[in-house]
């Protein structure tokens, strides 16, 4: 599971000579030698070691297949002189996107600091070959990355997260692959967007906060979308919408929310209100381009569930997934409750609840450590549980540091993992820019 590259250089004058493009040209190394760069032709911008890896791991899963490989590669851009699938769906691009690795489709919706790579995603469920109609849960839910991938790979996709806020972040990006975009268009055309604004904006908060109870886990994030609209927005245009819409649109308004907190009193900021329309316009075109290029790919879309719910207490029987694919939060060097304040306020959810709920959270100082420590072997263990045997979990996670203590979790994860019976190996991805506690980020392969 780790490739490694070779050069053999000779010293012989009589020996033919090799041409420059044959000795570094990357596909003769991922295909081993069965295609070059006029068949299979990367993205350009599929340049670190790692992604060569990653590409090299999904083709060696995938490439007996070229017209499947074409249809769920990840790093290639063209396969037999055709374009990918993810050639067009990155080309539905988002606010901040670099490249073809992230923020396409629907994963821009929400700025959520600590999401991971849509494409690094795809190519890690390639490798091990979930089919369709097959299971990938994430525990670590986050903001949905995992269940956006899947959904567009036509595979089954369970999220799990504690926050219950960002269960229905998750939720509604994954919904809003299958929204009809004609319909939504024609009503925004027809309305008064500042009265949409407007909705929200006037929306008197409950007195009574939002308990973060382990009663609730297990429920459905469209069941909580349900209750919020239910019980904490009053009737009026936008509840009256159907279901996907209005959850959008709560999306969109905690993204304008979002971005008028960060940037007050800097050079960019503007009113909550023009936030608020410069996002939903930019909501409008990402969708009506996801409706465009599904269509056109004839992707059908596998709907995504999210639970609100832990990592450590998993609610799936045994040997029952095909794959894991996680980000377990950074929480002991970034703080999601502060930063995701404006939501959790908005919503009156009980924020201190939360945190002493949320893994990384908990504690103070060395007894954090202990507990996150503690939180993520039991974790992991659940992972194993669900697991079915010979099937893949996939963990990035970064090398925290704590005061002046670089932490060494991937290490300790790895050796937990053989120690309970499985195979395991860690490939190191550089962070380049954002986090400046994070020098590197590991992805561990981790086989039951």
């Amino acid at each position: 599971m780790s490739p490694r590259m070779e050069y053999k250089v000779s010293t012989d004058p009589s020996a033919e000579a090799v041409s420059l493009p044959s000795l570094v040209d990357p596909v003769k190394w991922i295909t081993d030698e069965r295609f070059s760069s006029k068949e299979l032709r990367l993205f350009n911008d599929a340049a670190q070691l790692y992604e060569l890896q990653l590409s090299r791991m999904e083709f060696l899963t995938l490439g007996n297949d070229l017209q499947q490989f074409g249809r769920r590669t990840a790093y290639f851009e063209e396969v037999m002189g055709r374009k990918s699938d993810h050639f067009f769906l990155s080309s539905v691009r988002g606010k901040g996107q670099i490249g073809h690795s992230n923020q396409y489709l629907t994963h821009w919706f929400y700025p959520y600091k600590g999401k991971f790579h849509g494409q690094m995603v795809k190519a890690l469920i390639n490798f091990m070959g979930v089919p369709e109609g097959g299971l990938v849960i994430d525990p670590f839910v986050g903001s949905g990355t995992t269940l956006v991938e899947c959904a567009t790979l036509g595979i089954q996709s369970l999220g799990i997260e504690i926050n219950p806020a960002l269960c229905m972040v998750s939720q509604t990006k994954g919904d809003a692959l299958t929204i009809h975009y004609p319909d939504l268009e024609d009503f925004i055309n027809s309305t008064n967007p500042t009265l949409v604004f407007k909705y929200f904006r006037d929306k008197e908060v409950s007195l009574a906060q939002w308990p973060i109870s382990e009663n609730e886990f297990g429920t459905d994030a469209q069941v909580l979308l349900e209750k919020v609209w239910t019980e904490y927005f009053p009737p009026g245009m936008v509840r009256d919408l159907p279901f996907k819409w209005r959850n959008v649109l709560l999306v969109c308004f905690m993204h304008a929310h979002s971005d008028y907190s960060y940037l007050m009193g800097t050079n960019k900021a503007m009113s909550l209100d023009a936030f608020f329309i410069r996002d939903l316009n930019e909501y409008m075109a990402t969708l009506e381009g996801t409706y465009e290029i599904l269509n056109r790919l004839d992707i059908h879309i596998q709907p995504p569930r999210v639970l609100f719910g832990t990592a450590l207490d998993i609610p799936l029987a045994s040997d029952s997934v095909d794959g894991i694919v996680t980000s377990p939060p950074y929480s002991i060097a970034l703080d999601y409750v502060k930063n995701d304040a404006h939501l959790l306020r908005y919503m009156n959810m009980n924020t201190s609840q939360l945190r002493q709920a949320m893994v990384g959270l908990r504690g103070s100082a060395t007894e954090k450590l202990r507990l996150y420590e503690k939180d993520m072997k039991r974790a992991l263990e659940e992972m194993r549980r669900v697991l079915r045997p010979g099937a893949h979990a996939a963990i990035l996670l970064g090398d925290v540091t704590v005061g002046s203590i670089r932490t060494n979790f991937c290490d300790r994860i790895v050796e937990w993992w053989t120690d309970m019976g499985g195979e395991a190996l860690s490939m190191r991805r550089p962070i380049l820019g954002g986090y400046a506690r994070l020098r590197y980020e590991h992805i561990m392969l981790l086989r039951k």
